[in-house]
C-alpha cells in the first residue's frame, strides 16, 4: 500500500478563508495568529477579509450540519471552476444557504485569490527541502500502520499537506483510497503529531461506520464519534507499535489542550464509552493484527 502527497492551492484557499472566521464547534479553524501572518504578507496592497467573514459566522453556524460540507468539496477539485461548480450543485444546500453563504463567500474567495494564489505558489516553492523531509518521515512512519489498508482493501493513504489549516485535520474516504489533509510543519519535533493527526482522520473513515447513524455536532454522536477513534487508535498503537504510545498520550495532550501529561488511566476515565465498545475495538485490533501482509 503507497503513500500520496497532495497539495492543492484550491483546498488551501478554502481553508484560509475559513481561518478568518470564528466556528463554535471543534471543527473550528479561527485564528488570530494566521489572521495577522496574512496582514502582514499583504502589507496593506490587498483587503482584509476578516470582518466580512465574520458577517458570514452566524448563518453558518447556524446551519453547519449542513454548510460545513465547505470543508471536504474542494478535494479533488483542479481548479477554481470545478469548485464553483461543486458549491453550485452539491444537493446538501438549500436555496437559503446560498443566498444567504455560498454566494457571498463565494465571491469574498474570488476576491482573496488574487492575493493567495502568488502566495500560496511562493510557499510551496520555498518549503521544497522541507516537503521532502516531512514526506519521508510520514512515508516510513504510515509503514508500520500499513496493515489498516490491507485489512479494509485501500490500495492508497492519500496525505494532504496543507498551508493554511490552522489546526487538527480533515478525513475524506474513498472507496480504494484512506485520503486526508493535515497542516504542514517545518519542525522535525511536530512530524510525530503529524503523524498521528493523519492516523486518526484515517482512523475515522471506518470507525465511523461502526456507530451505523449519520454523526452531527448537535445530538452529542461527533462527541461519541471522537471517543470511539481516539480509544481505537490507543488499542491500536498498544497492540501494533508500542514504542508510539508515548507520543500517542503526548498527542491527546495537544488536541485536548491539557498541561498535564495525559496517562493511560487519565485516558480511561476520561473518555466514557460502554463497556463493549472497549471489546468491539479490541476485536477489530486483534482482526487487524492477525492478517499477513
Amino acid at each position: 500500500m503507497k503513500m500520496e502527497f497532495m497539495y492543492s492551492y484550491v483546498l488551501d484557499l478554502v481553508y484560509h478563508m475559513l481561518a478568518h472566521m470564528p466556528v463554535n464547534n471543534p471543527s473550528n479553524l479561527y485564528s488570530e495568529e494566521y489572521i495577522a501572518k496574512i496582514r502582514e504578507a499583504k502589507g496593506g496592497e490587498f483587503e482584509d477579509i476578516t470582518e466580512a467573514m465574520g458577517q458570514l459566522a452566524e448563518y453558518y453556524n447556524a446551519h453547519f450540519e449542513r454548510l460545513g460540507m465547505v470543508n471536504f468539496l474542494p478535494f479533488g477539485c483542479q481548479n477554481l471552476d470545478a469548485l464553483k461548480y461543486m458549491v453550485e450543485q452539491h444537493p446538501y444546500f438549500t436555496a437559503e444557504d446560498k443566498d444567504c453563504f455560498l454566494y457571498p463567500f463565494w465571491e469574498l474567495l474570488q476576491k482573496e485569490a488574487l492575493f493567495y494564489e502568488s502566495y500560496w505558489k511562493d510557499m510551496y516553492d520555498r518549503s521544497e527541502t522541507a516537503r521532502v523531509r516531512l514526506e519521508d518521515y510520514l512515508t516510513k512512519e504510515w509503514g508500520k500502520y500499513k496493515v489498516l489498508g490491507s485489512y479494509f482493501h485501500k490500495d492508497r493513504a492519500i496525505a494532504g499537506i496543507s498551508y493554511s489549516m490552522t489546526c487538527n485535520g480533515r478525513g475524506l474516504g474513498y472507496y480504494d483510497a484512506f485520503s486526508a489533509i493535515v497542516p504542514f510543519v517545518e519542525e522535525e519535533k511536530e512530524y510525530k503529531m503529524t503523524f498521528l493527526q493523519l492516523l486518526h482522520e484515517y482512523t475515522h473513515q471506518f470507525t465511523d461506520g461502526m456507530l451505523q447513524q449519520n454523526i452531527n455536532m448537535e445530538d452529542g454522536s461527533h462527541t461519541f464519534s471522537e471517543y470511539v477513534v481516539l480509544l481505537f487508535d490507543y488499542y491500536l498503537i498498544k497492540a501494533l507499535c508500542p514504542e508510539d504510545l508515548e507520543g500517542y498520550l503526548d498527542y491527546l495532550c495537544l488536541i485536548t489542550g491539557e498541561e498535564d501529561p495525559i496517562t493511560e488511566e487519565l485516558l480511561f476515565s476520561g473518555i466514557k464509552l460502554p463497556a463493549q465498545w472497549h471489546e468491539k475495538l479490541k476485536q477489530l485490533v486483534k482482526d487487524i493484527c492477525s492478517i499477513s501482509i
